[in-house]
């Protein structure tokens, strides 16, 4: 004969939800949306004489509905890394008896199967191991935990829950019945019925922000790194600093072409405006990082940005930290290019003048034969011909990099026969390394620019 099982009547509800802080906000306004009460019927205290006129509230004990605390299903939000959330995890008894709670496990896991057990932080286990929640009441577990990493997370809960209904119902069907005592959904210890209760949420930490880099020759000698900022929240964040560097080089800071205050900088700006900068809701910022170092931008591969950033109503600084490769063109793993020589002004139509393009070895162990030719423009090219200075000479086509001589030049003779902007044609380096018969080649287009005008 099949024994009969026990169904679990669903006495035990358990619930999750995330506790807004208030947003000491004290606008009082009526007609804001936020007038409190609702229902005022021309109290002495809460005048509405006439919608013309100021309908401001001057007690001070008032207190809107925002500067209250809430609570938020964290399916509705999306969490930010090194956000501190506070959370309510609550179990509620829907049954007309006790319900006891035993035996809680808390744990979150993230999509990288990494799992936090969350046990020891909301010391369950310090005289609570059994929770006696009474008829239709519950029972509050507040903590709160800060998810640096971006990724999905489960919540997953699981106790064991007892009541005397439990019991009265299991033998009750065992008078009639052959009962299981134990099964994945409940067992029998010591003559009362515990059900396995498990629940699990879900939630979604992500990045404040996107950020897309982007490295710029600039005219060789320097490097220019734009970096778009877009906010990813659903609230105004505000940065407060932005700090470049390389990375393991913190105390390099790189500089900004224009701060932040610059940037914000609005006509007719008063002394009261922030000097930081607040980002809408996939609202985007453009900052500019310059390096004058040429051995800063040719020796690191790898550069840091930190963020330094609020929530809208939040007083706690956060830091976003984004890693990035450096992308510049001219960046090799076997020299430095440096501009030694070139015309500091304008250039002159149809006169002669010289640039000089010095390379560094970076292994001064290695022998290494480079050439250097000028590129042929092709027909898909971006850059028109129409535009290029012309290389009248190359002195010294060929030049060798070793220990002895761990520095050396290009000499190239230009002119141009064009007024305005022009650029120095696309150039080729080829590169023997060692002994080594198989060429490495590089190609750079357009390394200097320059303005010609007449004589």
């Amino acid at each position: 004969m099949q024994a009969e099982e026990l169904k679990n009547p669903g006495f035990l509800k358990i619930k999750f939800y995330r506790i807004s802080s208030p947003l000491f906000n004290y606008s009082s306004l009526p007609l804001s949306g936020l007038y409190n009460p609702i229902l005022n019927k021309e109290s002495k205290e809460y005048q509405l004489n006439s919608k013309f006129k100021n309908f401001d509230i001057t007690s001070t004990d008032f207190i809107n509905i925002e500067n209250l605390l809430g609570i938020t299903n964290f399916q509705n939000e999306k969490i930010l890394t090194e956000e501190k959330i506070d959370c309510a995890l609550i179990f509620c008894n829907n049954s007309n008896k006790v319900l006891t709670v035993k035996e809680i496990r808390i744990s979150l896991k993230s999509d990288e199967n990494k799992k936090i057990n969350l046990d020891e932080l909301l010391k369950i286990n310090e005289n609570k191991i059994e929770i006696n929640i009474p008829a239709k009441e519950s029972y509050f577990l507040f903590f709160n935990v800060k998810l640096n990493n971006a990724s999905k997370y489960q919540l997953n809960i699981h106790c064991h829950s007892l009541s005397h209904e439990y019991d009265a119902m299991y033998y009750k069907m065992k008078q009639g019945n052959v009962m299981s005592e134990c099964n994945p959904t409940y067992f029998i210890k010591n003559n009362a019925v515990e059900f396995h209760e498990f629940k699990r949420f879900y939630l979604e930490v992500i990045k404040p922000f996107s950020i897309k880099e982007k490295f710029y020759n600039y005219n060789v000698n320097q490097c220019l790194i734009s970096i778009k900022i877009k906010s990813m929240a659903n609230t105004i964040l505000t940065i407060t600093d932005l700090y470049l560097f390389p990375k393991g080089k913190m105390m390099n800071k790189i500089e900004m072409v224009k701060s932040l205050d610059e940037i914000n900088n609005k006509d007719n700006k008063n002394e009261n405006d922030s000097k930081y900068i607040s980002l809408q809701p996939k609202e985007e910022l453009v900052v500019l990082f310059r390096i004058n170092d040429s051995d800063l931008f040719y020796e690191h591969n790898e550069f840091v940005l930190y963020i330094i950033w609020l929530k809208k109503f939040d007083f706690v600084q956060k830091t976003f930290r984004y890693e990035f490769p450096n992308t510049l063109n001219t960046l090799n793993e076997y020299y430095k290019m440096t501009i030694k020589e070139k015309p500091e002004s304008d250039i002159i139509l149809n006169q002669n003048f010289k640039i000089v393009i010095n390379l560094k070895s970076k292994k001064n162990n290695i022998k290494y034969n480079i050439s250097l030719s000028q590129e042929q423009i092709q027909d898909n090219d971006n850059q028109s011909i129409d535009r290029e200075i012309e290389i009248i000479d190359i002195i010294e086509k060929k030049i060798e990099l070793n220990d002895e001589i761990p520095s050396n030049d290009f000499i190239l003779i230009c002119k141009s026969d064009i007024l305005g902007s022009v650029y120095l044609p696309k150039l080729r380096f080829t590169l023997y390394e060692g002994d080594s018969s198989k060429p490495k080649e590089k190609v750079y287009d357009s390394l200097l620019s320059f303005n010609c005008i007449s004589k």
